[in-house]
């Protein structure tokens, strides 16, 4: 057994936002390869389904299959917590939270709002104020080994180079933490472009107001700091490819290879710091055995490590053109695709809106004038995205080729039918030209 493996066995971890994509990966893993004493799941409730309800479609996901054959009894190291964020006191009783003084060794503090345009408000109570809640409740745990906060490697993309160092925050994190509680929220929003300053927007902002609030706030405890890049599917473990959302590049290449998205604004160049799922959490749990051990040497002179962890100086580092680039690649085509695949990257905004409206506008009329004269109900190609959830049947691999083989011609038909038409004026008006030319 490993030092890390070593390091799980018997622990109770905390986690929250242990419903994300992390969070279930994190799970995952702790369950499968570490003999975990218990996992604590703080959970709030959502659309109307209380904890213990999500968990249990949580868990029918295809990335804890391993996990139900290797141990059917896995769900009793399972713990729900029924907490938020954004709540005082994360909204945690005060029986639960004696409970996780008393029994949490390690604590991945996952959870956060994701939305970069929410308001400073909304960021604030949950990415700042909830971290200083769980901070306030581990300060009287009773065997604390190690508490990891999850930020992200642009929480302060206003430096040209990241270290892995905690930076000061423009801020300090209680006080801004007092205007959240004090002012009204309309209030601190009208002043957040002034707080927010060089950051672009209010998530980098708050994870950056929250780092520096774990520097400050967790002084006596053995705290890290993890910084991850954009985190996209997994590479191998559990299953290969396996993701359970659309955000970033997974939602262009799923639109664009379903044949909705044809152009984005995007400098082809400029590489892309993708990382894969699971080598991040191997990453993030070797950290939290790091922390442990450096605080168990030498508690007194402890210093928080920082760890980025992005694809610098490895093969996952290319330009965003080849990310996007899949003529090369033998894949199953997608049983929903509308079109053929092709997606341009262009760098300037003018150059954009004219492909964008000759890519996108123009073949959405079209198509909707041919359904509405077909008497069937037209559809928005644009917003497909948002109702995609892929769930086909790789046995009619074989059709879905086919099918695309015929969106291809189509694809092709269309193009060189436009390039004559637009081709044809030109060339007469270039003939009309030279005979001039000649006259002269």
């Amino acid at each position: 057994m490993s030092t890390v493996r070593d390091f799980y066995k018997d622990k109770n971890v905390l986690l929250t936002g242990g419903t994300g994509f992390l969070g279930k990966i994190i799970t995952e893993k702790l369950l499968r390869c570490c003999q975990v004493g218990g996992i604590y799941l703080i959970v709030r409730a959502k659309k109307g389904l209380g904890p213990e309800e999500r968990l249990k479609g949580l868990f029918e996901e295809p990335v804890f299959q391993k996990v139900k054959e290797m141990n059917p009894n896995y769900i009793k190291k399972i713990h729900t917590i029924e907490g938020d964020l954004s709540k005082n006191g994360l909204g945690i009783t005060e029986e639960e939270k004696d409970l996780i003084k008393n029994v949490v060794n390690v604590v991945f503090h996952c959870g956060a709002s994701l939305n970069m345009e929410s308001k400073l408000h909304d960021a604030v109570r949950t990415n700042v104020k909830g971290t200083s809640e769980l901070l306030d409740i581990m300060k009287d745990a009773r065997n604390l080994h190690a508490f990891v906060l999850v930020s992200t490697a642009y929480s302060n993309c206003q430096h040209r180079f990241i270290e892995e160092k905690f930076y000061e925050a423009p801020i300090d994190p209680e006080l801004l933490i007092k205007m959240t509680d004090q002012l009204k929220p309309h209030v601190l929003d009208s002043i957040s472009s002034g707080l927010i300053g060089a950051w672009p927007n209010s998530y980098v902002f708050s994870k950056a107001i929250a780092e520096n609030l774990l520097l400050i706030k967790g002084k006596g405890l053995p705290v890290g700091l993890f910084r991850p890049a954009i985190v996209t599917s997994t590479v191998s473990e559990p299953v290969p490819g396996w993701s359970d959302n659309l955000y970033g590049p997974l939602g262009i290449l799923l639109s664009s290879h379903c044949g909705i998205l044809r152009v984005i604004r995007a400098n082809g160049k400029i590489k892309s710091h993708t990382v894969p799922g699971d080598m991040c959490i191997n990453s993030l749990l070797c950290l939290a055995w790091d922390v442990a051990q450096k605080w168990k040497n030498s508690s007194s002179s402890f210093v928080p490590p920082v760890l980025n962890y992005s694809a610098k100086n490895s093969k996952l580092l290319i330009p965003m053109k080849q990310y996007v680039d899949f003529t090369e690649i033998n894949y199953v085509p997608f049983k929903r695709a509308m079109w053929y695949q092709t997606l341009f990257l262009v760098k300037t905004q003018y150059n954009y809106l004219i492909v964008k409206f000759i890519l996108h506008t123009v073949p959405a009329y079209l198509i909707d004038s041919m359904l509405r004269l077909s008497f069937r109900k037209p559809r928005n190609m644009l917003n497909g995205i948002k109702t995609y959830i892929l769930k086909e049947d790789m046995t009619k691999a074989k059709f879905h080729r086919q099918r695309y083989k015929r969106l291809t011609f189509i694809h092709y038909t269309f193009k060189y039918t436009l390039l004559c038409l637009t081709g044809y004026p030109v060339y007469k008006v270039m003939c009309k030209l030279l005979k001039k030319g000649n006259r002269r």
